[in-house]
């Protein structure tokens, strides 16, 4: 119960933060982006590439820093600057002979599911509509903890998630849909012609935007990415969902 509280209290504070660092909408908000994608693209560096790995991160924040900088200049389009970089750690990665092909799959990996993701944020300018997607990947993680802990009997899929449950993935999905309904209506958002399909499956995509990152975490044998939140781990810890469900509330509520 302990745990459970303090998982509470850190979400209720993240989101809080979240909220104030979106308030601005500007240079507080990129800067606060920037720095998410380079603490996330640490953790994954970390966990997956196995040599070269402060060369492959320091290669990771030059390209984050790259598309950062584009966001204020706009000098090329970012699909540019991916596809340059990408040519420029393929071609490290056969002339250094200790960067290993593990290594270079996770520089890829990094670049285009971690960095990729987050600079969509950078030019995101529409405060409660990116609100919407945070809400929705942090109530479905938190009430699926609720729910679970609270009613939890029948394991989700245990191979991946132990701790997942059926009733609190249910419990979960319910409470999000009821929220993204309500917030939506609330702030009357200008809503697309997918906007139900939206409802529908937004929550179930944020529940597998958490299960295949906790997959990875099985795979490389680890409980969390990092330690920043008591209670949660690290920045892809509490990422993990919102970077899945980015695109798809993008393409069905807007």
């Amino acid at each position: 119960m302990k745990s459970f509280f303090k998982r509470l209290a850190t979400s209720v504070v993240v989101l809080l933060l979240l909220i104030l660092i979106i308030y601005d909408m500007n240079h507080i908000y990129r800067f606060g982006m920037f720095l998410c994608a380079s603490i996330a693209s640490y953790e994954v560096l970390h966990m997956m590439a196995d040599t070269r790995k402060n060369f492959s991160y320091a290669l990771a924040i030059l390209l984050n820093i790259l598309i950062y900088i584009n966001t204020y200049t706009h000098t090329f389009p970012n699909e540019y600057i991916f596809m340059m970089m990408s040519i420029i750690f393929s071609i490290i990665s056969v002339v250094d002979e200790k960067f290993s092909s593990r290594t270079f799959v996770s520089l890829i990996f990094t670049t285009y599911f971690i960095i990729f993701p987050f600079s969509i944020f950078y030019n995101f300018i529409d405060r409660d509509k990116l609100i919407l997607i945070f809400l929705i990947a942090i109530s479905s993680d938190v009430f699926a903890y609720v729910f679970g802990s609270l009613f939890g009997k029948h394991k989700l899929i245990e191979r991946i998630s132990p701790n997942k449950t059926i009733e609190g993935s249910v419990g979960s999905y319910i409470i999000t849909v009821a929220i993204t309904y309500f917030y939506t209506r609330y702030f009357n958002l200008n809503l697309n012609p997918y906007y139900y399909i939206g409802l529908i499956l937004a929550p179930v995509v944020a529940q597998f935007g958490d299960l295949i990152f906790s997959k990875l975490k099985r795979y490389y044998n680890i409980k969390d990415y990092g330690y920043i939140f008591p209670g949660h781990g690290g920045i892809m810890d509490r990422f993990d969902s919102v970077l899945l469900v980015c695109p798809f509330v993008l393409i069905c509520f807007f």
